[in-house]
């Protein structure tokens, strides 16, 4: 144990000289002026404008204004349903959210997952009524992803969100088989791209089991999607899917600012 004791305060050290090195500046929009866990005020007040959009429970989507919201579905939602029974997110993917998503993939800033948007997260999750979830699991990354950005930045979301629960993290759930990205693939690729990418490790536990499943961004649902079936096939009785932006045009919401 002592040599994690050694790496988590290295890992501190190592923060605390980046921050004197580098300026605070808001991670959304880069000004100088940073209020509260990364962001100015501006920012902050346009991340929650974003998180009270409502939305579709079973796909994600934005509803628009006057609509009323189904928890059997709406027009977004794909033939056929996904396999996860229900979605619990923070907004769609629009900044600032979608420039705090950026800092977390790609710059590392695992502080913001641990701090406020796990936080949220599990908030949305509670306010959904999502009863009787018993662990949380991080859609995995493949070892060579993770190997290349020495961070798994799910993982640590869905860690964040499982003690604002106060819920067990799994680690179950696996990635068997490196996939390429999916961003510019269409629905049908993305969901040829995951087939079979997933598997189960120890999966006679899991029976009967009610799970929350993390991510950070959604776009068709078809990653989450294969999770879930690969989850289903292992014994588990239902998944919730959690993530912090939902991928859409902004037509989608445009409307309630308009």
């Amino acid at each position: 144990m002592w040599h994690k004791t050694i790496l988590k305060a290295w890992r501190e050290l190592a923060g605390g000289l980046g921050d004197l090195a580098l300026p605070a500046v808001c991670a959304a929009c880069g000004t100088a002026d940073v209020a509260a866990e990364g962001l100015c005020a501006d920012c902050n007040v346009k991340l929650l404008s974003l998180v009270s959009l409502p939305y579709c429970q079973r796909c994600g989507a934005t509803i628009g204004p006057g609509i009323p919201v189904y928890q059997d579905g709406c027009s977004a939602c794909p033939n056929p349903l996904p396999r996860f029974a229900r979605v619990a997110r923070l907004g769609p993917y629009a900044d600032p959210l979608r420039a705090v998503v950026r800092e977390l993939k790609y710059r590392r800033r695992e502080w913001l997952h641990s701090h406020r948007l796990g936080q949220m997260l599990g908030r949305a999750v509670e306010a959904s009524s999502l009863e009787n979830l018993d662990l949380v699991m991080p859609v995995p990354m493949h070892w060579r992803r993770r190997l290349a950005r020495s961070c798994d930045h799910a993982r640590v979301l869905a860690g964040a969100v499982a003690r604002e629960l106060n819920l067990p993290l799994g680690d179950e759930l696996i990635r068997i088989r490196h996939t390429p990205p999916q961003v510019h693939l269409s629905r049908t690729r993305r969901i040829e791209n995951v087939r079979g990418a997933f598997g189960v490790r120890r999966a006679a536990g899991l029976s009967g089991a009610n799970v929350l499943l993390v991510d950070d961004v959604t776009t068709t649902g078809a990653t989450a999607d294969e999770a879930a079936r690969t989850l289903l096939k292992a014994g588990i009785s239902k998944v919730v899917l959690a993530v912090i932006a939902k991928a859409e045009p902004p037509t989608a919401y445009a409307a309630h600012w308009a």
